[in-house]
């Protein structure tokens, strides 16, 4: 039995976020599909949410190299006020749009919005090994497990003043928070010799999305059990 992990300390790790796609693409570290779903409003006359799981990227095989730049192969690094999941790390995106926010009373009197959005979630990465053949030996599996994993925002989308005067600026849409996640920790699997290391799978869920807002939204929060898989 060789090593073949990573065992290297993150190195100089950028900051990121989230631009949408729903497209299936083929090939390792391929962005999967998204899913949509509605979460009622918590209280009768509330504001509700449509979420958006997408943009996920699973690395296979698994051989992140935390020194390369952002848009060098492998990569765990990040772009300034890029949005994406890196091909080397990998990781997903959470959109959101709330709806019936202009009948809340406090829109309608004219606040502005003082609070700020935060989403956490549970996420299970499998890895393991993968044969000469590409097929995966799932007697190496692993699961990596985080439990209530603070999302990043999306630049100035997490304030629910911007929020709000994006909703009176283009009164015709509906808009929403939203966030993303680059794994940044380096997991090490241990192949043995001929084997490969690979991502084989991610779960997140208990999604929850909250906001403290005494103007508008009130003590809020958005909660799906989920899961999602990619």
């Amino acid at each position: 039995m060789r090593k073949t992990g990573i065992r290297r300390m993150l190195a100089r790790l950028g900051v990121a976020l989230l631009a949408a796609t729903g497209l299936v693409l083929t090939g390792p570290n391929a962005a999967q599909a998204s899913t949509v779903v509605d979460i009622p409003a918590p209280t009768p006359g509330g504001v509700s949410m449509t979420m958006k799981f997408y943009g996920a990227v699973v690395p296979q095989p698994y051989t992140p190299d935390p020194d390369a730049a952002y848009n060098e192969p492998n990569t765990c690094q990040l772009y300034f006020r890029q949005f994406d999941p890196s091909s080397g790390c990998g990781g997903f995106k959470l959109g959101t749009v709330l709806h019936n926010v202009r009948e809340q009373p406090g829109y309608k009197a004219g606040l502005a919005g003082t609070g700020y959005f935060d989403a956490y979630a549970d996420t299970d990465r499998t890895f393991g090994c993968l044969r000469p053949d590409g097929s995966f030996d799932h007697s190496t599996s692993f699961v990596v497990h985080q439990d209530q994993r603070r999302l990043s925002p999306v630049y100035v989308e997490g304030g629910a003043a911007n929020l709000v005067q994006r909703l009176r600026d283009y009164p015709d849409a509906e808009y929403g928070p939203n966030w993303f996640v680059n794994f940044t920790p380096i997991v090490d699997v241990d192949c043995p010799a001929g084997m490969t290391p690979t991502q084989y799978g991610l779960k997140v869920s208990n999604l929850r999305i909250s906001i403290d807002d005494p103007e508008i939204f009130g003590t809020t929060t958005w909660a799906y059990p989920g899961p999602f898989y990619a």
